[in-house]
């Protein structure tokens, strides 16, 4: 089901600059350079591991139906807004709200879809223009469009999300330049630090990470 971009979102920055410093208790600015490289290889390992963006911006999707399917599964989530749906060239300019899953991403039943009879074995074309993920910080809210199928409703990034975003950023930086395999380090007169060290095969992210985004699964995903 090809899905390309078609509004990309202006970061993809799932924590800023100033939250990392509050959790890093880092208070002057000479380490910024450093800390904006960490907030985005951390940003880009969490969408990584999810397999999917998280910002929230537009796409175009094509899918094939297949007879007598209504249901559509969209690769990217949650739904804030479907713009349009073509289905084999023909706009559809009413989608009733209640069959709409948002959060995972499922159109339950397409109104205008033929499903019985004759259309069994047919396969229809569809063409769906939508705007999903979530409104990172620093972004400026959606406006709403006149053309809209569905109501703009949009969600902020989950903060255990960002939290597991800070918490991977804590364990990139405390890890550079140290024995992956080494956790605890002690010095004499001074005491001992500890850390934890990244697991690459989980894609060097933190188990918070890990597990804020095993809870945002689509029906894509499980529905195959």
């Amino acid at each position: 089901m090809p899905v390309v971009v078609t509004a990309a979102a202006k970061t993809a920055a799932l924590v800023d600059l100033e939250s990392v410093k509050a959790y890093l208790q880092i208070t002057g600015d000479d380490q910024d350079a450093t800390l904006a490289k960490l907030i985005s290889q951390a940003s880009s390992s969490l969408s990584a591991y999810l397999q999917r963006p998280l910002a929230l911006q537009e796409y175009r999707e094509r899918l094939r139906i297949r007879g007598r399917s209504t249901a559509i599964n969209l690769s990217v989530g949650p739904i804030a807004t479907i713009r349009s749906i073509l289905v084999d060239g023909q706009p559809l300019t009413v989608l009733d709200e209640m069959s709409v899953d948002r959060e995972h991403a499922r159109i339950e039943e397409v109104g205008g879809l033929p499903s019985a009879g004759c259309w069994a074995s047919h396969i229809r074309q569809v063409e769906i223009v939508y705007l999903a993920g979530f409104l990172l910080p620093g972004m400026d809210e959606p406006e709403k469009q006149v053309a809209d199928l569905l109501p703009l409703e949009f969600e902020n990034l989950p903060e255990d999300v960002g939290g597991g975003c800070l918490t991977t950023i804590q364990m990139l930086k405390y890890g550079q330049g140290r024995d992956a395999l080494l956790k605890t380090e002690s010095v004499q007169g001074v005491g001992s630090s500890t850390w934890q060290a990244m697991d690459t095969s989980i894609g060097a992210i933190s188990p918070e990470a890990v597990a804020s985004l095993g809870r945002l699964t689509l029906a894509a995903d499980w529905m195959a």
